[in-house]
Formats: C-alpha cells, structure tokens, sequence
C-alpha cells in the first residue's frame, strides 16, 4: 500500500516539521491538490509549490490537477517536475493529447473520475495511464461523508487490470480514515490519499498509525 498525505489539509504554517515527520514516519509520497475554484468550488496549490517541493525535498510528488481544461496549462505543471500528474477525465475532451504530452516529459500520467462517472467512460484509456484516481467523495467539497458505491468502481478498475494485465495504481481520494481504508483496500485499492484524517488535530504520527493498523 501506499500513502499519500494530501497536504493541502495540512497545517501549511507548520509545513517544514510537517514535512520532516513525514519522512520520519516512511512516508515517501505526497498528495498536491490544485483546485481553480472553477472546475471544483475552491482553490488549491499551484506550479510554484509543486516546484519548490521538488527541489527541495525527496519525497515522490502525485499533482492531482482539479482544474478546467487542463489542456491549457498541462506545460505549466510539466515543468514544475512532479512525478505524478493526474488530470480529471470530465474536465477536457482531449484526454490523449494531455495524457502523450505528460508522458513525452517522462512524467507518470494519472486519470481521476468523479463518482457519479462510470469506469466504462475510461476503458480505451485505461492501457495508457499509471494510475486511476477513484474519488470517493465529490471533489472539492467540505466535509463530504464518503461514497460507499465507488467501492464496485474500484473493483471494476481492478477486474479490469487484472484481465488486460494493465500495471496501474488505483488510488482513492475522499474521506479516507482507518473505518474507510480497509473497504478500498479490500476492493482492489493500492495507493491511498489522506488528509483530513492524517493530520487531524496536527497528530500525525499517531494518525497514521491508525491508518497501518486499519491495514491488518
């Protein structure tokens, strides 16, 4: 399994003793949300951010664009150099033209759907992507009780990878605490996003404790 704090619920004042007690606790990846507050109601990290992590850290950058169109600035976050870039399938039309153009940059290449999209809507693109964000709550909202119905999307998605010997992630993002982790693990999830419950009253190592044994 794979966690990836989303930092964007973290204590951003606080985000260098964050940052080193997540790399002491063997966190190696990092969620990055960048929201428009157009494409979802709220606004989010941006190209300077994502750059600054990256040269000033080690940890594997997952850019998770919640933006229209991201077509029109997809070179932007190119070059900030994350390790990840995942782009909303409802967001663009020109899926293949963004998905080539990340993995031209030697960057891995991410597709989120929303709940109410159904896997069928990403099939053909599935043989061409590293990692398949199932949300589980609606995306950039507050305080969002999670969806118990994306648990068949994320078994569709492993059924599907299984059967086509595909290789990606499928990763989740929405409300994930240690009473939701085991039910997406347990239907094919291998790359976990979470923020609210991680750094929840700024108890991180404690937090994320609870998440390692909810694994078991």
């Amino acid at each position: 399994m794979i966690l990836s704090p989303s930092l964007f619920n973290s204590d951003l004042y606080l985000i260098k003793e964050t940052l080193d007690t997540l790399e002491s606790l063997g966190i190696t990846h990092l969620h990055i949300d960048v929201m428009d507050n157009h494409y979802v109601p709220n606004l989010g990290f941006n190209t300077g951010f994502v750059s600054n992590l990256k040269s000033h850290t080690h940890f594997i950058l997952d850019c998770h664009l919640m933006i229209e169109k991201p077509e029109l600035s997809i070179f932007d976050f190119i070059e900030a150099k994350p390790d990840i870039i995942t782009f909303h399938y409802e967001a663009t039309v020109h899926h293949s033209f963004i998905i080539n153009k990340i993995k031209n940059n030697n960057i891995k290449v991410g597709l989120a759907i929303n709940p109410s999209t159904p896997v069928e809507h990403i099939k053909m693109l599935l043989p061409l992507v590293d990692l398949v964000l199932v949300m589980t709550v609606n995306p950039g909202q507050k305080n969002e009780t999670f969806l118990p119905f994306t648990l068949q999307k994320i078994e569709q998605l492993s059924l599907e990878r299984q059967k086509n010997n595909y290789s990606y992630d499928i990763q989740v993002d929405g409300n994930i605490t240690d009473k939701t982790l085991s039910l997406c693990l347990k239907a094919g999830a291998n790359n976990i996003v979470s923020g609210g419950f991680i750094f929840k009253n700024n108890d991180i190592a404690n937090n994320i404790e609870k998440l390692k044994v909810a694994t078991n």
